[in-house]
């Protein structure tokens, strides 16, 4: 919790452009009232978005869903294995050891080649097992873009009608019940002893109650992961009906944003190394960068 906390909150706000229109991210939603968020929304709580309305802003700022980057196949995977400083000196070294026993005296001997061979195999199976490794844990982003439903209720033209998550946007009014999985990130601005899963965000197993009462924020208080008035993309309703104002979408949602870390800094965009390999290294933990590093002084 407290890892995606400093994360979440430290990210830089961003400006969604509509030609020479700008709206800017909602600071602190939280602690707007529901007139303040009418306004900078140009929504209304009752009546919603009117459909002109939900088509500029669906076209300003995409379609509410996460990017999935390309995903490297297997076979790439285990060859990304075998290019790593330290795997290199391994092959090199038992090529080394296979061509100096081949021209030695003993070249006729099979035990002569045991060494090499050993090196081999066990390159092998490690880049093995390392590529199926990262192939499954890059279902992590496939996953969360899994964490939604089909279709919700939203308010347009003063009127309840169905919608595809995708084209939610923000200041939508959406219309939760119980069963729901939150579309986008919202304020609620109703909420009838409304209670949230938000086990996928933070990891908590039990339900956080929600409620729509803004609470002022005392000086020196830390900004919450999760506020009470606030639901995040990908919670799942498990009690209660309520209403709220979709204040982010896509992959500035805050489970958008865990995407992004996960994929890498570059959000998942398709990086090459040696021409044609995929580049992970974005992704690559502090463990996996500081071994790298360890691994190519050893064998300088």
């Amino acid at each position: 919790r407290n890892f995606w906390s400093s994360h979440l909150q430290a990210w830089p706000s961003q400006t969604a452009v509509d030609g020479s229109r700008m709206l800017a991210d909602l600071h602190e939603p939280e602690l707007k009232t529901a007139e303040e968020l009418e306004r900078h929304f140009g929504t209304n709580v009752a009546r919603g978005l009117t459909s002109k309305q939900a088509e500029a802003n669906l076209a300003r700022d995409g379609p509410n869903e996460l990017e999935k980057p390309p995903k490297p196949t297997l076979l790439m995977l285990f060859i990304l294995q075998l290019t790593g400083f330290v795997i290199i000196l391994l092959l090199v070294a038992a090529a080394a050891s296979i061509t100096v026993n081949g021209t030695g005296p003993n070249k006729e001997d099979a035990l002569s080649y045991t060494t090499g061979m050993a090196i081999f195999v066990i390159v092998i199976i490690n880049a093995g097992i390392a590529a199926w490794t990262e192939h499954k844990a890059g279902d992590a982003l496939e996953a969360l873009s899994k964490m939604t439903q089909a279709t919700i209720y939203v308010v347009r033209d003063g009127q309840e009608v169905k919608t595809e998550v995708p084209a939610v946007c923000r200041g939508d009014i959406v219309i939760l019940g119980t069963g729901d999985v939150v579309p986008a990130d919202m304020r609620l601005v109703e909420a009838d002893d409304v209670k949230v899963s938000e086990m996928a965000l933070t990891g908590e197993p039990d339900d956080v109650a929600k409620t729509a009462k803004v609470k002022a924020k005392k000086p020196g208080e830390p900004e919450k992961l999760t506020p009470e008035n606030m639901v995040f993309s990908g919670c799942s309703v498990t009690n209660g009906k309520g209403r709220g104002v979709v204040c982010d979408t896509g992959m500035k949602t805050r489970i958008g944003r865990i995407a992004q870390l996960i994929a890498g800094e570059d959000g998942g965009k398709s990086k090459t190394k040696c021409g044609c390999l995929p580049d992970t290294s974005g992704s690559a933990t502090p463990l996996q960068q500081n071994l790298e590093k360890l691994g190519g002084r050893i064998g300088i």
